[in-house]
C-alpha cells in the first residue's frame, strides 16, 4: 500500500470509528468498559442488554432482582457469592447464596450486588411500584426537607441514586423510566394511590434532571399502548422475546450512542 492510500485509510478510519461495519456491528469505544443493569425483573430476565452488549461491545453484569421495587418494602432475594441473583420467597433458598434486602433503594442490595469496578450503571424500575400502589411522596430534596423518605418513590429513588453516587463517584448513573402497561385493549387505571404508571415515569425523569443524571424514557418511546401492546408485551408489563425486548434494546442503543461521545471525551486524570 503505497503512502496516499495508507493515509486515506487512516482519514477514513477515524471518521467512520463509530459507523456500523458491514455486518451491522459498532465500532466502539465503549468496548471493554464494565456495564451492570440494576433493576426488576425486565432486567433480570435479561431479554434486551445482550444486544446492547454486543453492539457496543460493552462487558455486562445482569443485577436485576424479580418482583422489586424501587421503595423499601421489606422484601428479601437470594444472590450468590460474585451477586448474581438466583431466586426469592416462596421459593426454597438455592444452597449456597445469601440473604439480601432486596428494595433497590436499599443499601445491603445496592453494596452486595454492584461492583466498585463498574463504570456504566443503567436503573430500571417503576413498574412493581405502580403495582405494589407506593406513594409518590413529597417532591424532590431541599435544604429544609431532604424528602428521602424510601417508603415513597421518589424519596427512595433519590436516596437509591445518592447512596450510589457515594458508593461510585465516577460511575456514569443512567435511569430509564418503566416501560407502559398493557391492559387488554383498555385504557390503564390508576393504582390504589391515585397513580399512573406514567407518573412514576415522570418522577423518574424529574429526579435525573435534579441529579444532573441522563434518563432513557422507554415510556414516551416504546411504542406500544393500548391498540398493539399484545404484540409487545407477554402479560400487562413483560416485553416479550420477539419484539417487546427488540425495541428496548434498540432505544438504549441509540440513547448510549448519543451519550458515547461524553465518554469518549473523558480526560485521563
Amino acid at each position: 500500500m503505497n503512502r496516499l492510500s495508507w493515509n486515506v485509510k487512516r482519514i477514513c478510519n477515524k471518521l467512520f470509528a463509530n459507523m456500523p461495519d458491514v455486518k451491522g456491528k459498532m465500532i466502539t469505544k465503549y468496548k471493554s468498559i464494565e456495564w451492570v443493569s440494576y433493576g426488576d425483573s425486565i432486567t433480570s430476565s435479561n431479554g434486551w442488554q445482550p444486544a446492547v452488549a454486543e453492539k457496543l461491545g460493552l462487558t455486562h453484569l445482569n443485577r436485576g432482582i424479580g418482583g422489586t421495587t424501587i421503595a423499601e418494602n421489606g422484601s428479601i432475594a437470594w444472590i450468590d457469592k460474585n451477586g448474581n441473583y438466583k431466586g426469592h420467597p416462596p421459593d426454597i433458598q438455592p444452597k449456597g447464596t445469601t440473604e439480601i434486602l432486596s428494595s433497590m433503594c436499599n443499601s445491603q442490595r445496592i453494596n452486595a450486588t454492584i461492583p466498585l469496578t463498574t463504570q456504566l450503571l443503567t436503573i430500571m424500575g417503576g413498574t412493581n411500584d405502580f403495582g405494589r400502589n407506593i406513594p409518590l411522596g413529597n417532591g424532590l430534596p431541599t435544604n429544609k426537607h431532604l424528602n428521602l423518605d424510601e417508603s415513597t418513590f421518589t424519596g427512595a429513588l433519590c436516596s437509591m441514586v445518592e447512596k450510589i453516587q457515594l458508593r461510585l463517584p465516577d460511575c456514569r448513573i443512567i435511569l430509564m423510566t418503566p416501560v407502559p402497561r398493557y391492559h387488554e385493549g383498555k385504557y390503564e387505571d390508576k393504582n390504589k394511590a391515585g397513580f399512573l404508571t406514567s407518573d412514576y415515569a415522570r418522577a423518574v425523569k424529574d429526579v435525573a434532571s435534579f441529579y444532573s443524571l441522563p434518563c432513557i424514557d422507554l415510556y414516551s418511546n416504546v411504542g406500544w399502548n393500548r391498540m398493539n401492546g399484545e404484540y409487545y408485551l407477554i402479560d400487562s408489563m413483560h416485553p416479550n422475546n420477539t419484539k417487546g425486548y427488540k425495541r428496548v434494546s434498540e432505544i438504549v442503543i441509540g440513547e448510549l450512542e448519543v451519550l458515547q461521545q461524553n465518554v469518549n471525551s473523558k480526560i485521563k486524570d
